[in-house]
């Protein structure tokens, strides 16, 4: 009986050959979205959640009181999670690691010809660091296979690491333990250089997650090298985000009960330290960040996750939600409008036997035939929307359909669209009388038919003109972001990083060789860009009188070129000097206000204490300048030359107009005096308007998804209305007939056809404007520097509606007003 019912339904989808292909068609690319879409979002939900006893697991984390201000780290200082091992109740493991690192690996070969390895790309990468110093509470923590080695002992002594077996074949060529355990790597950053002996090699995780990390290396070996210089290990007001903690909970413990416990703690040993606990008036707090938070939560940035965005990803699913209905609504206002032509069909069905369930179960057979022809378009046309979008996909997102859960999603979205989109039209023909039918007479069902129709093509173009607009204005807040005056200049600036622990004499050569460039206008030297995402900062106090103001104050460590440079106004004062330690300060126009000066002129000559006992003199007040994206006020700034600790070239070019390529022999040049004087480090640099764009990311990502959501719904709906308007002219080609004879003109006839249509398109937009205004108005609260949404934006994007409607329906409305009369009325 089934094979039946879908032998008809192939037949009558052959039969209507445009309807069948507008309804394949936009419900393929309904349904390659909702795929695309789902293989991401579920792709970054399935980040750590394969761990045993997941919800006993969480991150340490640091609320960090200075000034008033709370300052939020992924970190914590070094010697807690020691201290929390001995003296904390309610712990069943705690697992202390340090993100180490790595610039190379030298695996010693029997030969004399060491094999070096590129590790670590530092920063660049979060999903680089694959480095930790580790002990064997993290192997009690996390569970690994163990091909070779032992988890109690591994890491017990100093010089030992544990591979895993990718990196282990990446080493040695091999992943046999017998060929492995025992032999030598040689780990080298520009802090020391270590050799470790191999005493276990493990099997990666195939699951998802953050903790990525190949190469643990054993805690204790911290102490006896030169890393432990910057560990801070003894340091307990030391936050850095470096200095992790992962703990599990005892049963039935809860989080407030280990969170009440760090207080005391603190007390007992941070009051000791030269920065006193009690300094901070006992604020700090450290809270208990659960494992599956990890992946998601911008607050708490790790130097090790790679942070997906969850509001873009809640976004992907509205888009893909709102994309799948519309094709359904292609599909309801089709078959709706074609059922005046199957209503004698319906009603011979009847006469001869067919029950209305009988007739319901052939409609949904129609649909469901639609719809697997979709999906399996879907799937073919997947893979190369993936390829085309893969700088906006993250890496590892693949569609695999022969995974259970994938193939389960698949026949989900088979069954729900089935039944969303054919249940109503089966209802509505399965609903005629074959009396009235087989006479020609409808009923005033077709009027109801009618209006829902244009209900749902005013829902469809309601939905498209939200994203026209959500695209102009995401457009237009990113253009202002890249291109909004910063307060300094950003144009033809290059820099990049150098191995600041290296000698002075070395940087001073390599930046008197830079100097000889003719095609280098001026060089800067400075702890950091100009401006990043994250700022540091310091506590400074100013004291006159009875007024006393302690700020926590964002800090810039430069040299005299900077200002230069950069083209940042000095607005009082003189600049600074180049100097080893820091001497004197300037400050920035917003820290002078705050410290209460009325003219910048007043600050000059005041001074401020850095740190406990170390009073400078502001020489200079500068213009305000934004040191971080525009998602952030301008706050107060100070800056100071301590150039022992630079780290960060910036070099401006002397461009003239040239283009990128012809700006390459230059950077040559650059490169080329880097290897002379680090041959041993990879020289990587950075535009500065490329990395301004790039702190915009998930900006940018969310234009995306808008922008393909709005081609997308433009598409569908306007396949929609192509059918719509064929079905219109088919069903009124007696009147149009009928009109032409009695003297209308053909502009009279299109104009005829296409009010209906235009007026649709108008009460959608109607519709569509507070919806996007208050949707726009919410995402552009995120960045204290935006746009505002001027009147134009909806006239363009009424317009742009308007102007696609007119071009879907003016192929079907001239094709139907140049008609001959006489075809349509020679049966009457």
């Amino acid at each position: 009986m089934f094979s039946n019912y879908f032998k008809i339904a192939f037949r009558s989808l052959i039969k209507q050959k445009t309807y069948t292909l507008v309804n394949i068609t936009g419900l393929a690319i309904g349904l390659s979205a909702c795929l695309i879409i789902y293989l991401m979002v579920s792709f970054e939900l399935s980040f750590d959640t394969f761990h045993k006893d997941q919800d006993r697991i969480f991150r340490v984390v640091s609320h960090i009181n200075i000034a008033n201000n709370v300052y939020k780290n992924s970190g914590i200082s070094a010697p807690i999670p020691w201290a929390m091992r001995r003296e904390f109740t309610g712990l069943e493991v705690v697992a202390p690691f340090h993100v180490k690192p790595i610039d190379y690996v030298i695996v010693p070969q029997s030969n004399g010809k060491n094999k070096v390895i590129e590790a670590d790309q530092k920063w660049k990468n979060p999903n680089s660091l694959n480095s930790i110093l580790a002990d064997d509470g993290y192997f009690k923590l996390f569970h690994y296979d163990w091909v070779g080695g032992d988890p109690t002992s591994a890491l017990k002594e100093p010089f030992k690491v544990v591979l895993t077996e990718a990196k282990a074949r990446i080493y040695f060529g091999t992943t046999d333990p017998a060929n492995i355990i025992g032999h030598s790597l040689i780990y080298a950053d520009d802090e020391d250089t270590v050799t470790v002996t191999v005493s276990g090699i493990i099997k990666a995780w195939t699951a998802n997650t953050d903790f990525h990390f190949t190469d643990f290396i054993s805690f204790s070996t911290i102490e006896k090298t030169k890393w432990n210089e910057n560990a801070g290990l003894t340091q307990w007001t030391n936050t850095n985000s470096t200095s992790q903690a992962i703990v599990k909970l005892s049963k039935g413990t809860t989080t407030a009960q280990i969170e009440k416990q760090f207080r005391p703690l603190m007390k007992k040993y941070a009051s000791n330290s030269p920065n006193k606990f009690q300094n901070r008036d006992a604020k700090d707090e450290f809270i208990l960040q659960p494992i599956s938070d990890i992946h998601f939560n911008k607050e708490y940035y790790g130097v090790y996750v790679r942070l997906a965005h969850l509001p873009t990803l809640y976004s992907s699913l509205g888009v893909a939600a709102f994309l799948l209905i519309i094709a359904c609504i292609n599909f309801i206002n089709l078959a709706t409008a074609q059922s005046a032509q199957r209503a004698k069909e319906i009603g011979i069905r009847k006469v001869l036997g067919s029950t209305r369930f009988s007739l319901i179960i052939q409609f949904l057979s129609e649909t469901f035939l639609i719809t697997f022809c979709a999906i399996l378009l879907a799937i073919i046309i997947t893979p190369t929307l993936l390829s085309i979008y893969k700088s906006f996909i993250p890496s590892g997102v693949t569609l695999d359909i022969f995974n259970p859960v994938v193939l389960f999603f698949l026949a989900g979205i088979i069954v729900f669209t089935t039944l969303l989109s054919g249940f109503y039209p089966a209802l509505v023909l399965s609903s005629y009388l074959p009396v009235l039918t087989l006479k020609n007479i409808t009923t005033g069902k077709s009027t109801r038919k009618a209006t829902l129709r244009k209900v749902l093509i005013i829902f469809q173009f309601t939905i498209s003109q939200v994203f026209i607009i959500g695209t102009i204005v995401m457009g237009s807040q990113i253009h202002y972001m890249v291109t909004k005056d910063m307060g300094f200049k950003k144009d033809e600036i290059v820099y990049f990083r150098i191995p600041w622990k290296e000698n002075h004499r070395k940087k001073e050569v390599f930046l008197s060789k830079l100097r000889q460039i003719p095609e280098i206008q001026l060089i800067s030297q400075s702890e950091r860009p100009v401006v990043t995402a994250g700022n540091n900062t310091s506590s400074l106090t100013y004291h006159k009188g009875n007024k006393h103001i302690e700020i926590n104050v964002g800090r810039h460590n430069i040299d005299e070129n900077f200002l230069s440079l950069y083209g940042i106004k000095l607005l009082a004062g003189r600049n600074i000097q180049t100097s080893d330690s820091a001497r004197e300060v300037l400050i920035n126009e917003n820290y002078a206000k705050a410290l209460g000066f009325k003219t910048p002129s007043e600050a000059v000559g005041e001074i401020v204490n850095y740190g406990e006992n170390n009073p400078l003199p502001i020489i200079g007040v500068v213009a305000d300048f934004n040191v971080e994206p525009l998602h952030k006020t301008i706050q107060p700034v100070f800056l100071m030359s301590e150039t022992r600790y630079v780290s960060t070239i910036n070099i401006r070019l002397i461009t003239k107009g040239k283009q990128a390529q012809e700006i390459q022999p230059t950077l040559t040049k650059i490169q080329a005096i880097w290897q002379e004087i680090y041959p041993a480090e990879k020289f990587e640099y950075m535009f500065l308007d490329q990395a301004i764009a790039g702190f915009y990311e998930s900006e940018q990502k969310t234009a995306t998804i808008i922008n393909t959501a709005t081609g997308l719904a433009i598409f569908i709906a306007c396949m929609g209305l192509f059918g719509l308007i064929a079905f219109t002219t088919q069903q009124r080609a007696k009147e149009i007939g009928i009109r032409k004879i009695l003297g209308a003109s053909v502009q009279q006839i299109i104009a005829l056809l296409s009010k209906d249509f235009l007026l649709l398109v108008c009460s959608a937009l109607l519709i569509a404007i507070p919806i996007a205004w208050y949707a726009m108005n919410k995402w552009l609260a995120d960045f204290a520097y935006h746009i505002d949404i001027s009147w134009w934006i909806f006239v363009v994007a009424g317009i742009a509606a308007i102007a696609i409607t007119l071009v879907t329906i003016s192929y079907q409305s001239i094709k139907a007003a140049l008609a001959n009369p006489v075809h349509s009325l020679r049966d009457e």
